[in-house]
């Protein structure tokens, strides 16, 4: 039912957006989007598409208020071959992703290497694990919490040594906003 003085919801402009777009194929980049153009002031109905966005957001598994967002997780790998900060990726606006794992093959001449936070916003880092010349799974030193990054803040690698190949290095992770 819809708020006092709203649009009905055939008037929506959510479900306009959507109207060819099933449960199984909405993804949260077209939620995103949408959420995007939508004016944050509580009048003219805009109350109504906000508890709109959120049901279908959740009806369709692409929304979370509890956890990750099924669908999301993926590995990142990237090669190194030099002593230089590589990053993993850096989510899009609005985005929180969660790392679940971090893995590292060592190359020929590598001595060690660190999986760091960077915050773009300040030119800071801090470092959140390091592997020496075996490489391995990062976990295994444990990480000192659970680690979320943004669009400001996000995963990189930097490996130590005179390389002479090339390596690479994975992270799993799961966006859960």
């Amino acid at each position: 039912m819809p708020l006092p003085f709203a649009p009905p919801p055939k008037e929506s402009s959510l479900y306009q957006q959507l109207e060819s777009t099933t449960l199984n194929t909405l993804t949260a980049d077209q939620l995103d989007t949408i959420k995007g153009k939508t004016f944050s002031q509580g009048t003219e109905g805009n109350e109504d598409e906000y508890r709109r966005l959120l049901l279908l957001g959740l009806a369709a598994d692409k929304i979370s208020t509890s956890g990750p967002i099924p669908g999301t997780a993926k590995v990142v790998e990237i090669s190194y071959d030099d002593n230089e900060y590589l990053n993993y990726f850096i989510p899009g606006e609005g985005e929180v992703w969660k790392v679940m794992a971090v893995w590292c093959f060592t190359a020929t001449g590598f001595t060690s290497g660190v999986f760091a936070l960077y915050d773009s916003v300040n030119n800071k880092r801090v470092y959140a694990g390091d592997w020496g010349s075996g490489g391995g799974d990062l976990e295994d030193s444990g990480f000192p919490t659970e680690i979320y990054f943004d669009k400001n803040t996000y995963p990189q690698f930097y490996a130590y040594g005179t390389l002479s190949s090339t390596s690479t290095t994975q992270m799993a992770c799961i966006r859960v906003r």
